[in-house]
């Protein structure tokens, strides 16, 4: 019997496969060949990763330019101070600061009020020094009449040689180191030939701006505007070489210094100070040989010798009529008449002026010794003059004189205080130097 004929499997083309027939060279040379990628760079995840490393590289260019477009803008518009407060390497300081050191002044008295300490710094004022007053900042204050202040021991010794001269023997010399030692700038600063060198010193409520010139100058000249002092100083042989400052940290009363040559003129080279300064700060120039000082000091209040004398003019012009008194008030000292009312102040306190004369002697070897017997004795002597001087009112002229007067007495008398703690010798020596260096009239 016939078998019908099997059909064949039919397949499929998913599973046909191609056959390639190849010699043994020809499947040498393909091991040899690396597999190579087909389609590099343009498959679909390939090309968003591009597009996206793109994007970012030319945000960060826009957002460099942007910056450094915006860094000249303010490079250019923006002032010096606004740059130091955006860049820190702009914060450093510009300009070195100024050389400081201890200044040296000549104590004159140290006496009880301020009236008296300012009369003791016109009388130094009037030999033509420099004079100024303070109050002592120990416990027992005391207010001081000064000469000063001086760049050099050599200047105030010679000072103090000419007060002692002017028959005040309680001179002394005071140092003031408080700006010595301050922070500063330690930028490299060199003083070119013809410049002169610059010096703070710092003393009592004030600090000294000190040029020591190369020749002593033949002319001062100062300018003060808003926020500003100027001063040209000369004449020169040699230009000046721009350099500039700032004050050290904690001063106030200036803030920056700089100096230049002026325009030449018809009267020669002249140096000329910037000094930045501020409203309330009050200057005054002074020269000294080479040196030209320039104080500046803390304002102050008027001093109380003026309302003094307008009381003192008013009480003498209209004296208060003795019915008007109320009961059992005290006895008012009495007021001198205008006419002829110097002669007859004179006249009152002649016996002042004439005991003090004589017991002066007395009191300088009772402070020297120190005999309680001695001191008690010369102290009821002052006691009395004191109580003399209360009694009599001065004329407005002779308002300062009297204040004067009084001060002496209780300096005198402090000296031969059984509980003063200082040198007695040198307190009655500082209260006869005021004596001897007062104007009071004693002959019409």
């Amino acid at each position: 019997m016939l078998t019908p004929a099997k059909k064949p499997d039919v397949v499929g083309p998913e599973k046909q496969y191609a056959v390639v027939l190849l010699n043994e060279e020809q499947l040498q040379q393909l091991m040899q060949r690396g597999p190579r990628p087909v389609n590099r760079g343009f498959s679909v995840r390939d090309v968003h990763s591009r597009y996206l490393r793109l994007k970012r590289q030319t945000t960060a260019v826009a957002i460099m330019l942007l910056v450094v477009a915006a860094g000249g803008v303010v490079w250019f518009m923006s002032p010096r101070p606004a740059m130091a407060s955006i860049f820190a390497w702009k914060e450093t300081a510009d300009a070195p600061t100024l050389s400081t050191g201890a200044s040296f002044s000549v104590t004159v008295a140290s006496l009880d009020s301020s009236d008296s300490a300012g009369f003791a710094a016109t009388r130094v004022r009037s030999l033509g020094l420099p004079a100024f007053t303070r109050v002592t900042p120990d416990k027992n204050q005391f207010y001081q009449a000064m000469a000063g202040p001086y760049a050099t021991l050599d200047e105030a010794e010679r000072v103090q040689r000419r007060l002692m001269r002017a028959g005040m023997a309680g001179a002394r010399i005071f140092v003031d180191e408080s700006l010595r030692n301050v922070p500063r700038n330690e930028l490299p600063t060199t003083v070119p030939d013809g410049n002169p060198a610059v010096l703070l010193l710092g003393a009592p409520d004030r600090v000294s701006l000190v040029f020591e010139m190369p020749v002593e100058p033949r002319q001062v000249r100062s300018r003060r505007a808003e926020g500003l002092m100027d001063l040209d100083v000369g004449p020169l042989q040699n230009p000046v070489y721009a350099q500039q400052w700032v004050a050290p940290e904690g001063v106030h009363l200036i803030e920056r210094v700089a100096i230049e040559s002026a325009p030449p003129s018809e009267n020669g080279q002249f140096l000329r100070v910037h000094i930045a300064v501020p409203e309330f700060a009050r200057a005054n120039v002074r020269s000294e040989g080479k040196r030209v000082y320039v104080d500046f000091t803390w304002p102050m209040a008027p001093a109380e010798t003026t309302s003094t004398r307008a009381n003192l003019r008013m009480a003498s012009a209209q004296p208060r009529p003795a019915a008007a008194a109320a009961p059992n008030a005290p006895t008012a000292p009495p007021v001198i008449a205008n006419v002829q009312e110097d002669q007859r102040y004179a006249e009152a306190i002649r016996p002042i002026v004439d005991r003090l004369t004589e017991i002066k002697p007395f009191l300088i070897s009772a402070a020297q010794s120190g005999s309680p017997d001695v001191l008690k004795a010369l102290d009821g002597t002052l006691a009395s003059l004191d109580q003399t001087l209360k009694s009599v009112r001065p004329p407005a002229a002779s308002a300062d004189q009297h204040q004067m007067l009084t001060a002496v007495v209780r300096g005198a008398r402090r000296a031969l205080d059984p509980t003063f703690g200082g040198d007695r010798q040198a307190q009655a020596q500082q209260a006869m130097s005021m004596y001897e260096s007062s104007t009071v009239a004693v002959s019409p």
